[in-house]
């Protein structure tokens, strides 16, 4: 889900690339106090320049998703200022498996998120990525690379859990710009609880995911940009492009 106004009027695809006002991006996984912190302060920032909540205390926005061990947030640092952040929800249907049977989709779109599940015939117990939360700061919303970094770092941490799909609960003025990503459309609009719009479900199919990378280049990585990024997963602070 995405409060993200993203403007793209010259965007064509492969053409994106790092520019040098992003060099010096940093990301990092939201595992302490101060991470989880930034995270919920951008939220709450961009939620409030947009209108879609009312003030809350300390000004940070959260929920009890974020308690939750199936999720993560990632925040994206320009120098030592929080900029942009994005949190992965993990629905893992191995049986027994506690903690890892809901992600916000699946209470929005239950009918629908269980058919997505129920198609995935590999052998295998299905596993579904949501992708939500994904929002940048006012003071950097023109900046829409700091869109496809967020994805960047989603795409990633997509191989590494081995999700079978990636799911968004995209606002409805955004869904022609993930269909251009190869998300389809599967039901809404529906309400976001929390928050005052109104999603489109959308998935991107694990047999979509290259030709997204290979289509919007910044997304993508080199194997060596991947072997920094596997520090993320251990509180590491990392480079978002390896030549910065």
């Amino acid at each position: 889900m995405s409060s993200l106004s993203i403007t793209t009027p010259n965007f064509t695809r492969g053409n994106v690339r790092p520019q040098t006002r992003h060099s010096g991006l940093t990301a990092r996984l939201a595992l302490d106090d101060q991470t989880k912190a930034d995270a919920y302060a951008i939220r709450h920032a961009s939620y409030l320049s947009g209108g879609f909540i009312d003030p809350q205390p300390g000004g940070l926005f959260s929920d009890a998703d974020d308690l939750r061990q199936n999720a993560q947030s990632v925040v994206v640092y320009k120098g030592d200022i929080p900029a942009a952040s994005a949190r992965i929800c993990i629905r893992d249907y191995t049986p027994g498996l506690t903690g890892w049977d809901e992600i916000p989709a699946s209470r929005i779109f239950p009918e629908a998120v269980a058919d997505l599940a129920a198609g995935i015939t590999h052998g295998k117990p299905a596993k579904i990525m949501e992708s939500n939360r994904l929002v940048r700061h006012p003071d950097y919303a023109t900046d829409y690379h700091l869109v496809f970094v967020l994805y960047r770092l989603v795409s990633h941490l997509l191989t590494e859990t081995n999700s079978d799909m990636l799911l968004s609960c995209v606002r409805r003025n955004h869904t022609p710009f993930y269909k251009r990503m190869h998300f389809n459309y599967i039901d809404g609009p529906r309400r976001y609880p929390g928050v005052k719009f109104e999603t489109n479900l959308m998935c991107l199919p694990k047999d979509g995911f290259n030709k997204t990378r290979q289509d919007f280049s910044i997304i993508g990585a080199d194997p060596k940009t991947l072997a920094t990024y596997a520090g993320l997963l251990h509180g590491e602070t990392v480079k978002v492009f390896q030549e910065d």
